[in-house]
């Protein structure tokens, strides 16, 4: 009892609290589906990395419930929510780019559900005139103009698209996400870069977990290139499409993830320098 009411009065376990309950029912949650609903076969990579960004987002919900939206782009996740419908688009009506393993039935659709939903909600929150938290949205550092990654990336998925699904507009409605899901997180790197300073913990886990989804998903696809390449074609262009969307992503989190990772290390808060 006595260590029970030392670690309930600790000043860091009362902090984190909410934190470590949201990685704890992730953890409990992820086991389930792994035990359950998962053949545990490498095509399983693509429902954890779809997880452990819905993750993300849930750490970005609880920051905004905390902290505000102070450091938050509300055009990431703008893009987001585009991404994730036109995914769903795809992936609720035909299995081309679904897990073959068991999860592909309904728990990787399902977390992305739960993903745009929560992105939904976070986004009504930052816009609620009437709601504290869109007088903390720092609108003045949210500039990037999200329409041009939008028309590059309708016109790059018309263009150059796996055909997984044998159906022209799912394949391009996947594929477009794939495009949006790559770019999706520049805006919020320009915040940061504006800003200059400090990233709050929760912020910064949110980013990471976006990284390591794109980590995984290039170690996917990296693995079924082949599977991309078009038949009758001496050239797999959309399988390169596919690989060079998510070199791209993990190249645009380099530095954030250095410092990161660095601030990990040394048990200090993450601070951008300005050249980032």
């Amino acid at each position: 009892m006595t260590l029970f009411l030392c670690i309930y009065k600790n000043k860091t376990v009362k902090n984190n609290f909410d934190e470590g309950l949201v990685y704890a029912i992730f953890g409990v949650i992820a086991l389930f589906i792994s035990k359950f609903s998962s053949d545990r076969t490498f095509s399983g990579l693509i429902t954890l990395a779809a997880a452990v960004q819905c993750l993300g987002f849930l750490l970005l919900r609880l920051k905004i419930r905390k902290q505000g939206a102070a450091g938050v782009s509300s055009r990431t996740l703008q893009l987001f929510a585009v991404m994730y419908v036109t995914r769903l688009y795809s992936t609720l009506q035909f299995n081309g780019y679904l897990p073959v393993d068991s999860s592909g039935d309904w728990v990787y659709q399902a977390i992305d559900v739960i993903a745009l939903t929560c992105v939904i909600s976070i986004l009504y929150e930052m816009h609620n005139d009437q709601g504290r938290t869109a007088q903390t949205y720092e609108k003045e550092n949210d500039t990037c103009a999200i329409h041009w990654f939008l028309v590059a990336s309708v016109l790059l998925a018309y263009f150059i698209h796996p055909a997984l699904n044998n159906r022209k507009i799912p394949d391009i409605a996947w594929t477009m996400s794939l495009y949006l899901e790559a770019l999706a997180m520049i805006p919020q790197l320009m915040m940061f870069a504006k800003k200059g300073g400090e990233v709050e913990s929760l912020a910064s886990h949110y980013v990471a977990c976006v990284f390591m989804c794109r980590c995984m998903m290039l170690a996917f696809w990296s693995n079924s290139f082949h599977e991309l390449h078009p038949r009758g074609d001496t050239y797999n262009l959309p399988g390169h499409g596919v690989i060079g969307a998510q070199i791209l992503q993990v190249i645009l989190f380099a530095d954030f993830m250095y410092y990161y990772v660095k601030g990990v290390c040394t048990d200090a808060r993450l601070v951008l320098p300005v050249s980032v």
